[in-house]
């Protein structure tokens, strides 16, 4: 179990320019910052030169074995973060006389002239040699930059590599000749996918998952104690290149336990509205989908640096949030990379040092290793291997769409958590996009039979094509845009109030997705229905079948597709159907009346532990929340900050409503522990 919340600070001082005074003020800040680890950067953004030689690297680690000398007294450790592997981009870079490596090559045939292609035998021999030079440092982390991908390489188009080594590769697999052409062609064809999306798909995981145990080689057989971490980006970037996430951190691991820095998604401030549907979509996709033990140091970067990118409370809202995905510690990229070194008037260092002792002691509560609750929103790593793909070019098309529910849910507050097991039962279950395809039609029906379902439009068209309608009473459905006009509004049933109104209104014209309209082959529990401007009803909104399926006929989202659907009114139908449908027992958590309380549900083996994140400016007064059966009448405790202790807080029970007499302040995150 974690004694302490890690801060690991990602600091550029490059070697020769201004050391002695920068080596200075790293030492006061973390002291001051409360600092565990400093992360060096060698080769990195600005100052980076390509693909640097063995004696080019020599000066940097020089310095961090200087900064190791300086802070080891301290009880700090020294790691180190280089750059690049396969280079992020070529920024005009060029590969040195001495380096014959093969090159990226894009979907058009276009060359990089410096971003290495991942099969080329001379690269792979180099990054061994480069990697085991680091180790040599004896650091305690050594980092594998988010440029280990096969996307975001410009000035390629994003997607890959299509060198003619890989084009024999592809060819090898498929039996025949490829060109890149015809190789794209069945790679990318609309509807049933074809053979040689497999072969992308396997091409790319076994190549990335061989580089992994490269670098991770090279590391073990110089330092028997660093660790080799991995930081990564968005999932369903990865999803389309066949990213096998345990293959590579278990690769990089080498025997030791994995490490992964996931990314928050927001490198300048957003809203903290905005910024939570970032972190269901890919902070919390990220660690669903890594081997369970791995320890994860989520990415703080506050880019292009400095309090111009973000406030220091919006800094202290990502960190303190980020205790959600069970993080062990922090990466800290507070600065410039080009060699400025710490700017001490920013005044990161006051924020941080008030901050650590919660984040201590919430980590010794070992949240990682606890049982999530909620509703189970169900995902699938091989999500990209099934998908029928609509027209289109791009091999953004290969992005899987599933965190619709989870994005849906954490603005309106309820408690869920994502899902890889396919044969989950008796609980509440949620379905998005094309993810059915990813399941046997008997485990499909195994799982509409045990389980509460939820499903989004798309995950309801799925069903149909697979067959499978009769489990949604699904007859026929057909997809309405937005702007066909005849969509306007979606309008609660007769006798339905929401919002204290009867027949409370929800725009379904904007930003809510495309509309699918479902003839049900049986009578349905219609909750609402859309009509058009003219007040002509298109067709069912939200619906029951079958008292345990919940339809919500929205899907196909781009952009900014589910804004509308958070309101007021989606939120007290949303809760309302979810009390009514599940059973007491699994009920998930909520807070009501309230936008943007992240609800987390944890169940360890010392009790049951909520922590509610407020994305919001406004602060709550009272919180009033709805609680699994076994979770009402209880003694509730809440950590302090001011002595780190849980203390006692008083709670009514008023109808199906808890209602804790205790306040959440803006951007405040808090932690709940329920006694017996």
């Amino acid at each position: 179990m974690p004694e302490k919340f890690l801060y690991s600070l990602r600091l550029t001082i490059q070697p020769g320019h201004h050391e002695e005074a920068s080596m200075a003020d790293l030492k006061a800040f973390c002291q001051e910052a409360r600092i565990d680890d400093v992360m060096f950067f060698i080769n990195g953004e600005e100052l980076n030169q390509g693909h640097q030689t063995l004696a080019e690297i020599q000066p940097w680690l020089d310095l961090v074995s200087r900064g190791r000398a300086m802070l080891q007294p301290l009880g700090i450790t020294t790691s180190i973060n280089p750059w690049s592997t396969l280079l992020h981009c070529d920024r005009g870079r060029q590969l040195q006389p001495s380096q014959h490596f093969d090159l990226m090559v894009d979907t058009y045939g276009r060359e990089a002239t410096a971003v290495a292609c991942p099969l080329c035998p001379e690269w792979r021999s180099y990054i061994a040699s480069v990697y085991a030079l680091y180790a040599s440092a004896k650091p305690e982390f050594v980092w594998v930059e988010d440029d280990f991908r096969l996307h975001n390489h410009a000035p390629l188009q994003w997607g890959g590599c299509f060198c003619d080594r890989h084009m024999a590769e592809y060819s090898r697999r498929a039996g025949k000749t490829l060109s890149r052409e015809e190789f794209l062609a069945g790679l990318l064809q609309p509807g049933e996918p074809h053979p040689y999306r497999r072969i992308w798909l396997e091409t790319s995981r076994d190549t990335m998952v061989e580089n992994a145990r490269i670098i991770g080689q090279a590391v073990r057989a110089v330092s028997a104690h660093t660790r080799v971490g991995l930081m990564s980006s968005v999932p369903s970037v990865h999803a389309a290149e066949g990213r096998d996430w345990h293959g590579i951190l278990n690769g990089l691991a080498a025997g030791k336990t994995p490490v992964i820095r996931p990314h928050l998604p927001s490198y300048t401030e957003v809203s903290p509205q905005s910024y939570a549907l970032g972190f269901a979509a890919v902070s919390r996709m990220t660690t669903a989908v890594i081997p369970p033990e791995t320890e994860i140091y989520p990415e703080l970067e506050n880019f292009p640096h400095s309090r111009f990118a973000k406030s220091k409370t919006f800094t202290s809202f990502q960190i303190e949030s980020a205790l959600a995905l069970g993080a062990e510690g922090i990466t800290l990229n507070l600065y410039d990379m080009i060699g400025n070194g710490i700017l001490p008037q920013e005044g990161y260092q006051t924020a941080l040092a008030a901050n650590k002792d919660f984040l201590d002691t919430v980590t010794r509560l070992n949240l990682k290793q606890a049982r999530r609750s909620g509703v189970q929103v169900l995902v699938s790593r091989q999500h990209a291997w099934h998908m029928h793909l609509e027209g289109g070019s791009g091999m953004n098309r290969l992005y899987p769409s599933e965190t619709f529910w989870a994005q849906l849910l954490s603005a309106l507050g309820v408690a869920w958590t994502y899902c890889l097991d396919d044969q989950v039962s008796g609980q509440v279950v949620a379905l998005t996009g094309q993810i059915l395809r990813a399941i046997d039609p008997a485990g499909i029906r195994t799982l509409f039979q045990h389980n509460t379902i939820l499903l989004d439009g798309e995950a309801a068209m799925t069903l149909l094509d697979l067959g499978l309608g009769d489990l949604a009473a699904i007859q026929a459905a057909g997809w309405r845009q937005a702007d066909e006009g005849c969509l306007a509004y979606e309008q609660a049933a007769e006798g339905q109030i929401y919002c204290k109104i009867s027949g409370a209104r929800i725009s379904a014209q904007s930003n809510v997705g495309d509309y699918l309209k479902i003839d049900y082959a049986a009578k349905v529990d219609t909750i609402s229905a859309v009509f058009d401007a003219y007040g002509q009803e298109t067709g069912p909104g939200l619906a029951i079948v079958h008292g345990r399926v919940l339809v919500l006929p929205y899907g196909r989202f781009s952009g900014s597709g589910i804004f509308g659907h958070l309101n007021p009114v989606r939120q007290e139908m949303i809760q309302a159907m979810l009390q009514r449908l599940a059973p007491a027992s699994i009920r998930p958590a909520c807070v009501m009346d309230e936008p943007f309380i992240q609800v987390h549900d944890f169940q360890t083996a010392d009790g049951r532990f909520l922590m509610l994140v407020n994305s919001s400016h406004d602060a709550v007064e009272k919180l009033r929340l709805v609680l699994p059966e076994s979770l009402m009448n209880r003694r509730f405790e809440r950590l302090d900050r001011a002595s780190c202790r849980f203390v006692p807080i008083s709670a009514q029970q008023n109808d199906d409503a808890t209602v804790f007499d205790t306040t959440l302040a803006a951007l405040e995150t808090a932690v709940f522990a329920i006694r017996t």
